[in-house]
């Protein structure tokens, strides 16, 4: 019955990191590129809403992906004391994750997505850049892309991280 639990929360704590790292990347990647081809009214609106939706369920899907990771570590794995974490290579790679998923995370929720949530309020920003000065939307737009790479590092840092478990 455990080894049925633990392959239960493993599928989970998967599907929710497909959800978090995917749907962060597709955004970034996938979304916002094709957006840059409409009218800066409607790619500031699209924007705008897709980020206040998506912010919830990525945020849920982090948390739940931390949550599974701490049970796949302790109650289903093989860390029963604190000596496990920093004197097995398990516990030192576990608890290196646990730290860099919380920190993406805390990272993606108070300072990424509030700065991309500042310029896309700024309708000031939007309307100059319709009006044929691109340059400040531009390198508000830049700023948010280097603070969002802070998420994307934190994935590839996981994911290395994962394959090293």
């Amino acid at each position: 019955m455990i080894w049925e639990l633990r392959q239960l929360t493993l599928f989970i704590h998967i599907l929710l990191a497909i959800t978090w790292v995917g749907g962060v990347f597709f955004i970034g990647w996938g979304v916002f590129p094709v957006v840059r081809k409409m009218a800066f009214v409607q790619q500031r609106q699209l924007l705008l809403a897709l980020m206040q939706w998506s912010h919830k369920l990525l945020t849920a899907a982090g948390i739940g992906v931390i949550v599974t990771g701490l049970l796949l570590g302790t109650i289903f794995g093989p860390i029963e004391n604190w000596n496990n974490i920093w004197k097995t290579s398990y516990g030192n790679i576990w608890i290196t994750a646990f730290t860099t998923g919380s920190l993406t995370l805390l990272w993606g929720m108070f300072i990424g997505f509030r700065q991309a949530i500042s310029v896309l309020s700024n309708v000031t920003l939007w309307e100059q850049a319709d009006r044929g000065d691109k340059k400040t939307l531009y390198k508000a737009l830049s700023k948010v892309a280097i603070t969002e790479s802070v998420e994307g590092v934190g994935f590839i840092v996981l994911i290395v991280l994962m394959v090293l478990l």
